[in-house]
């Protein structure tokens, strides 16, 4: 009776034993079916975070390269405006010079004895200082 009694303890314990073992291998796959669901989650995240980010630097890009071109735009403007001024001042000093001349060439011409006494005068004033 002694066999019979620990028999059948033996296959109850066995019976638990693998019905346990059952359920931490269910358990077990389980928790694999959702890892794997997980990482199908991170993966689709990643690829939308990656495709986000793509997104956004093309933008950036276009951005950057409309501020590029409207720099460029604006400096040439700049550049064409400082060269028209620069024009027109050299255009001035020109006519300056040029009534300057005449106007010089005018008072020689109508007193050139008084000229020539000016530029007298100017030659000795300038030696006097040159000498010293």
């Amino acid at each position: 009776m002694a066999n019979g009694l620990f028999s059948s303890r033996s296959k109850n314990l066995r019976d638990t034993v693998a019905d346990e073992a059952r359920a931490v291998e269910d358990q077990i796959a389980d928790l694999r079916a959702e890892i794997a669901s997980l990482a199908r989650l991170m993966a689709d995240d990643a690829a939308g975070g990656a495709k986000s980010i793509r997104k956004k630097a093309r933008a950036v890009k276009a951005d950057m390269g409309d501020a590029a071109h409207d720099l460029k735009d604006r400096a040439q403007s700049d550049i064409a405006d400082m060269i028209a001024a620069g024009e027109d001042i050299l255009a001035e000093f020109q006519a300056r010079y040029r009534d300057t001349g005449q106007k010089a060439r005018k008072a020689v011409h109508e007193r050139p004895l008084t000229t020539l006494g000016i530029a007298a005068a100017a030659g000795f004033l300038l030696a006097a200082l040159l000498r010293r």
